[in-house]
């Protein structure tokens, strides 16, 4: 009997991971149309992750492995708190509720009518252009560029 429940969760693990997958490919997809944008916080903590990085690298005892192994080495694992901290935040959806908080501007579909999020001059670079933060209108489904 319990042979059967482990064998359940562990398909319920995998069902899981599986979410989580689409969902990540999602959020970087959301990532790379706001053209990689953060909140400074974000920039705040990734420093600070750079720092603590770079600390414990430095504090490394001497016969360590990663000072037998090389400064690009020791710059990579300095480098490895920023990352994780940059793509957690990504990641587990943090990027689109600040982004969803921080700019409000709203265009009309041009099928439907409903406002949908728009990405602000800063990001998408051209002043004289809209473009949507979507890539489909959430009421009607149509293509928005």
């Amino acid at each position: 009997m319990w042979k059967d429940v482990s064998n359940s969760f562990r398909s319920f693990r995998v069902l899981e991971g599986i979410l989580l997958v689409f969902a990540a490919v999602g959020f970087l997809k959301f990532w790379a149309r706001t053209r990689f944008w953060f909140p400074k916080y974000v920039h705040a903590l990734a420093g600070l992750g750079l720092i603590i990085g770079a600390w414990c690298v430095s504090a490394s005892p001497v016969d360590a492995p990663i000072r037998k192994d090389g400064p690009i080495a020791r710059v990579m694992l300095a480098l490895a708190l920023p990352a994780i901290i940059y793509l957690y935040f990504v990641l587990h959806g943090g990027q689109r509720a600040a982004f969803d908080r921080s700019f409000s501007k709203s265009a009309t579909c041009p099928i439907c009518g409903n406002p949908g999020k728009t990405l602000p001059h800063e990001v998408q670079g051209t002043p004289t252009t809209t473009q949507f933060a979507e890539s489909e209108c959430l009421h009607c489904g149509h293509a928005l560029s």
